[in-house]
């Protein structure tokens, strides 16, 4: 990843990684938050891309780069060691970690080692509309207290939750 993506960004406040798990609802949230249209695909053989775009709330403004999603950080393809390598650089101050409300447990292992790279890290629990049907439920406040960092219940696409997301964000940014 070249300087020149992030340094043309610099101007725009505080640079966030958005990360999560193929088929989450991470780009979603990238363009919930950032007002574009940024196309996706989990496919194999899709060009590994990044998408970046801005945003503000309240009075701090915010660079989120959406990398692929991707399983893991174990540096075993393109996506994770992009995702990996961006994580853990300077550049980034903060992670989101976007998990499927329906499949929780299985996403839960790319937030583990995301810890292990920073501690400045989100939980978007997405996707929460598509749990309530299944008629999963779960329990946002013990959660984050077993995790020990912010997690935020969100439904991307109806914008459920985002106002929330930010709010964390903006906390986690400031300690």
């Amino acid at each position: 990843m070249s300087d020149e993506f992030i340094l043309k960004n610099e101007k725009n406040g505080h640079v966030i990684s958005l990360a999560g798990n193929p088929n989450v609802g991470k780009s979603t949230v990238f363009n919930q938050l950032t007002g574009l249209k940024q196309h996706t695909g989990n496919w194999p053989g899709k060009t590994v891309g990044i998408a970046e775009g801005t945003s503000q709330h309240q009075n701090n403004y915010y660079c989120l780069v959406d990398f692929p999603g991707t399983y893991s950080l174990s540096s075993n393809s393109e996506e994770e060691e992009v995702a990996q390598d961006f994580i853990q650089s300077d550049l980034s101050e903060a992670t989101i970690c976007v998990c499927d409300a329906t499949s929780l447990e299985r996403n839960l292992n790319l937030f583990l080692q995301i810890m292990q790279l920073s501690d400045k890290v989100v939980v978007c629990v997405n996707l929460m509309d598509e749990a309530h049907k299944k008629g999963i439920e779960i329990n946002i406040e013990k959660l984050q207290s077993l995790l020990g960092v912010p997690v935020i219940a969100t439904a991307a696409r109806q914008n459920k939750g985002l106002d929330n997301l930010m709010t964390a964000l903006d906390k986690v940014v400031s300690e």
